[in-house]
């Protein structure tokens, strides 16, 4: 069954239904720890979506459920992002796919105040608050890729960018909240 939203363009947006994304992602994503993480991601990111929606932040739920559900289902590709939003606009999901394609680094942009919180910064912080299946903080997420990258000037500095666009994000998505990313959803 098939999801007609309006976007806040007002026109028509076709995402998938949970069942439809699920069965998508078990399609092109065999391992079960990918699976799990995407679910876990997927719960956090509406948990997040849900607190915004209470706080007048409306974002279109089942834009959010589906692009973090969807998110890592070329993981093991090269460019995996890119290749999961290739998939989907092929499969007629471009809103799903513009969300999935930036969900590693926003593109390299950190998106800044006035601009509301985006579905592509839900997903992105709820992805960036998963180690697998394992909560994490941002510090400690990067923590261990820091460590991993040891030696290697310019994957450092790469990542020392990506953790500052993290923490940017975590503080719009906190301030937009009311409240601190750990308070809300799983191990809330």
């Amino acid at each position: 069954m098939l999801v007609d939203n309006s976007n806040q363009a007002g026109t028509t947006m076709r995402t998938p239904s949970r069942t439809e994304a699920l069965a998508l992602l078990e399609q092109h994503q065999s391992k079960p720890e990918r699976i799990a993480h995407s679910l876990a991601v997927a719960e956090l990111a509406l948990a997040i979506r849900d607190r915004l929606a209470e706080r007048g932040h409306e974002l279109d739920r089942g834009l959010v459920e589906s692009a973090a559900l969807l998110h890592d289902m070329c993981k093991g590709q090269p460019d995996h992002d890119r290749a999961a939003g290739e998939l989907l606009r092929g499969l007629g999901y471009p809103e799903v796919a513009a969300v999935a394609e930036v969900h590693t680094r926003l593109a390299g942009r950190t998106p800044q105040e006035p601009e509301p919180v985006s579905a592509a910064e839900v997903v992105y912080m709820a992805d960036k608050s998963y180690r697998r299946t394992t909560r994490v903080s941002v510090e400690d997420r990067y923590a261990i890729w820091l460590k991993t990258w040891e030696g290697n000037a310019e994957k450092l500095a790469s990542l020392e960018n990506g953790q500052k666009r993290a923490e940017t994000v975590r503080a719009r998505i906190e301030r937009a909240m009311g409240l601190p990313l750990d308070a809300v959803g799983p191990r809330a």
